[in-house]
């Protein structure tokens, strides 16, 4: 018998997780928003943001660890909202592991079978510990093993149960930065394997950016922004995203001209281009805007250079205020009338000396690689003490 497209549409969103109007409160506290929110069959999504903007609160409700004060968790066309835990087809990895001191490796990853009442499990755990690459140490106990080979064992303990998602809530959080870069790398492989949704919590960028498919980006309780990590980065709405995922310049501007494919605009005397598809404000002329530029995108050239300058490039002048060599590359602190503390990475290849604290300098970039914003926003929004949470809080 055909399929026909809506029979197939329907097959290929039948494990997709679909949040509807789901918010949570505690008491006159709002952990989250009502939000609507759909993780894709077979992706692996990320929900970002600091301490305290309801991204674990997220995950919880739809493990079935917390009630949802509104709202509905479909895990395909199956409703889950009054499921307990132990009845949702999922399972979760905790940073703690929250592994069986007194189990060998090989029961540790056994024990949901066994639960089950499954006698050979001998095949099963097998190929589940080979596919973390751990099938030589099944018989070691937890404490023999490194912190990543324990956060693979509880990833293999919680895969071998066959869920449709599996839920990571800041699963490498324990670990050093050299092993957690490693691990990424190791999640991403194992869930391109197996194929089922992945749903991670985490408040590291690179993390996200890294692993995801999609990263949600949360805040306050509510969904930020959603899309691709490269989308998120090079256009971020909002002056949250921008800083929160890596480093923006941003300056305080006046459109100039509004043309159909670019916008003009004026900051202390200087005139900026930037396209018109890259505007996420209103850009009327007289209005105001913020336009951003990351600090990797920017070229940093000693005003003696300046006639060395392409010409069509966005430039503008400052002087080094501070330099920090940082082995693959020199961040440059520079002073300029637009924006005080104007950040410029770049790549150590051919290092001029007279770039020093003190040196005129031309800061320029290829106006495509230029970003405005909504101008009503806080500058300072997603940065290190701002992020409208309090540190510490683990909502």
């Amino acid at each position: 018998m055909a399929t026909t497209k809506t029979q197939t549409d329907a097959t290929e969103h039948s494990g997709d997780v679909r949040l509807s109007g789901i918010s949570k409160t505690y008491g006159t506290f709002t952990a989250v928003h009502p939000l609507d929110l759909t993780v894709p069959q077979g992706s692996f999504f990320a929900l970002l943001g600091a301490s305290g903007c309801g991204k674990t609160t997220t995950l919880r409700m739809i493990a079935g660890l917390e009630e949802p004060s509104s709202g509905t968790v479909h895990l395909g066309d199956q409703d889950v909202t009054a499921l307990p835990p132990y009845k949702r087809p999922v399972n979760t990895v905790f940073q703690s592991y929250a592994l069986f001191p007194h189990l060998d490796i090989f029961e540790n990853v056994a024990f949901g079978l066994r639960r089950r009442g499954i006698k050979s499990v001998k095949k099963q755990v097998g190929e589940m510990l080979d596919l973390v690459q751990l099938g030589e140490q099944a018989r070691k106990k937890p404490h023999q093993l490194s912190g990543g080979q324990q956060q693979r064992v509880a990833v293999a303990r919680a895969l071998i149960n066959h869920p449709k998602v599996l839920l990571l809530d800041e699963p490498l959080g324990a670990l050093d930065l050299k092993l957690r870069r490693q691990m990424q790398l190791e999640l991403k492989r194992i869930q391109t394997e197996v194929g089922i949704t992945f749903v991670h919590v985490t408040h590291d960028q690179e993390e996200a950016m890294t692993m995801a498919d999609q990263v949600a980006v949360m805040n306050g309780g509510r969904v930020e922004q959603l899309g691709a990590p490269a989308d998120l980065y090079e256009n971020p709405r909002t002056t949250f995203v921008a800083n929160f995922l890596g480093t923006s310049n941003l300056i305080e501007a006046e459109v100039d001209t509004h043309g159909a494919d670019e916008v003009v605009v004026k900051a202390a005397g200087d005139k900026l281009v930037l396209p018109v598809a890259r505007c996420a404000a209103p850009a009327r002329a007289g209005g105001k805007v913020l336009v951003g530029v990351r600090p990797e995108k920017i070229s940093i050239t000693h005003a003696d250079e300046a006639g060395s300058i392409p010409e069509g490039r966005n430039r503008i002048t400052g002087k080094i205020s501070n330099t920090s060599f940082i082995g693959v590359s020199t961040q440059y602190m520079v002073d300029c009338a637009a924006c005080p503390e104007f950040e410029v990475y770049a790549q150590n290849i051919d290092r001029d000396a007279r770039l020093a604290p003190g040196a005129d300098v031309v800061l320029h970039w290829n106006p495509a690689h230029t970003f405005g914003l909504d101008a009503d926003q806080s500058l300072l929004a997603g940065t290190t003490g701002d992020a409208g949470v309090a540190e510490g809080e683990t909502v």
